[in-house]
């Protein structure tokens, strides 16, 4: 083995001082250690120093370029870390910690594409590590890709059960992911570890009253609003059980009450002028659904029901205006496609009603109306032969949905569909 010889030099005082080219006063163990210590005292500037003279001396160490970097990201200098991950990464592709704090440097820096894949290639690594699942999780919820983030939910659930926020982010994938029933067990979960918690309350609310349970969602919105009589999101959801019941009477002064509290508060205008259209207050309603989109022109729904308020007053441009911006914003809306459809043959443009209910029909097959209209509007045009096949498919969805509907009552599971309100994104 080559060794470098001292050299020497001497100092002011004439005395000859031996530095060891090579060998060093610390080593990178003792570095280390240094930068656990300085690291539990909150010095996070100190430990970064001991871990860079450390990573000095052993620079193909994956583990000192992850350390370093987490230290950088705590510090604030997020680019930095990131250059020190991905150098991690390079020296070491299975060491998991590297790829799941990239992961997440790169999602504070909004850069979803890239983090995800880190989450996911961290948890692919150790699928038995709770955060790596709880924060990919958390990341595909966060993307409103909750069918997948299900799965990773479930993990971390299973790693750590009695932890709060897993449940929670659990029971917001099974709700927007169409499964109310598993939904309502991880939000009671969740509930249970911390029941002061006004989000997994007003979700567990939310979907009693979605599955037809209004009475038991009200007991929960109550039960927030105990805690917090200013929780307006506690209060609007009252309104909207109450709106689920069709008991209007309650429904139309719980939204006011929310109004004469936040006047911007867009859903509650939306949600109001809903329940005055079931009302037959048009005018009314029509006017809190302008101020909904007004406030928040991408509220889709909006843009949607004053389409059907201003069909009901007979307005069909207004109806068409209204269903073209849903549908700009939305291109899989298949009830704008046949309403925009149904407006257009009320206004006498056949030509630009059938490719609209023709989408409606691509888009949502099992619903028999646009079928029965497109077959009105073939029959105006003189294609009998068109107008017969499609009324006849439209007979024989309808048959289909009846009988599946039955079903749907006999076994007691009949659901009804809304966007929920509640979600909590990832920090």
């Amino acid at each position: 083995m080559h060794v470098r010889l001292a050299t020497g030099r001497v100092t002011a005082m004439g005395v000859l001082v031996f530095v060891a080219a090579g060998l060093h006063a610390e080593t990178a163990q003792q570095l280390v250690a240094q930068g656990r210590e300085l690291k539990a005292k909150g010095d996070a500037a100190g430990a970064l120093a001991a871990y860079e003279k450390a990573a000095a001396l052993q620079p193909r160490s994956a583990e000192l370029q992850d350390e370093a970097g987490f230290l950088l990201a705590v510090l604030g200098r997020n680019n930095e870390a990131i250059t020190r991950f991905q150098g991690a990464v390079a020296l070491d592709a299975k060491f998991a910690p590297a790829h799941y704090h990239l992961g997440v440097a790169y999602w504070l820096a909004q850069d979803h594409e890239r983090g995800l894949e880190q989450l996911q290639a961290a948890a692919a690594l150790a699928p038995k590590v709770f955060d790596y699942q709880y924060r990919l999780g958390s990341a595909l919820n966060e993307i409103r890709r909750f069918a997948d983030a299900v799965g990773h939910l479930r993990a971390a659930t299973a790693i750590q059960p009695a932890q709060f926020d897993p449940w929670y982010q659990l029971g917001v994938a099974l709700q927007k992911s169409g499964n109310p029933d598993a939904a309502v067990e991880a939000y009671q979960r969740a509930v249970a570890l911390n029941p002061n918690d006004a989000e997994a309350r007003n979700g567990l609310g939310l979907v009693l009253v979605n599955t037809t349970r209004a009475d038991l969602g009200i007991e929960q919105f109550r039960k927030v609003l105990e805690a917090d009589p200013t929780n307006l999101t506690a209060k609007l959801n009252i309104g909207f059980a109450y709106l689920q019941k069709a008991d209007l009477a309650n429904a139309i002064p719980q939204f006011r009450e929310v109004l004469a509290a936040d006047a911007g508060m867009a859903v509650a205008h939306y949600d109001l002028g809903v329940a005055l259209k079931e009302h037959d207050e048009i005018e009314a309603a029509k006017a809190e659904l302008k101020r909904a989109i007004e406030l928040e022109p991408t509220l889709v729904e909006a843009h949607y029901t004053l389409g059907i308020a201003y069909w009901q007053s007979g307005e069909f441009d207004g109806t068409i205006q209204e269903m073209q911006a849903a549908i700009a914003q939305r291109p899989d809306y298949a009830e704008a496609y046949f309403m925009l459809g149904t407006a257009l043959k009320q206004k006498g443009d056949l030509d630009a009603a059938i490719p609209a209910l023709r989408s409606a029909i691509r888009l949502n097959a099992a619903n028999p109306g646009p079928y029965n209209t497109l077959g009105q509007v073939l029959r105006l045009k003189g294609d009998l032969d068109g107008s017969k096949a499609a009324f006849a498919e439209g007979a024989r969805v309808k048959q289909k949905a009846e009988a599946e509907q039955a079903e749907r009552l006999r076994q007691g599971r009949k659901v009804i569909q809304h966007d929920e309100r509640t979600f909590r994104p990832l920090q």
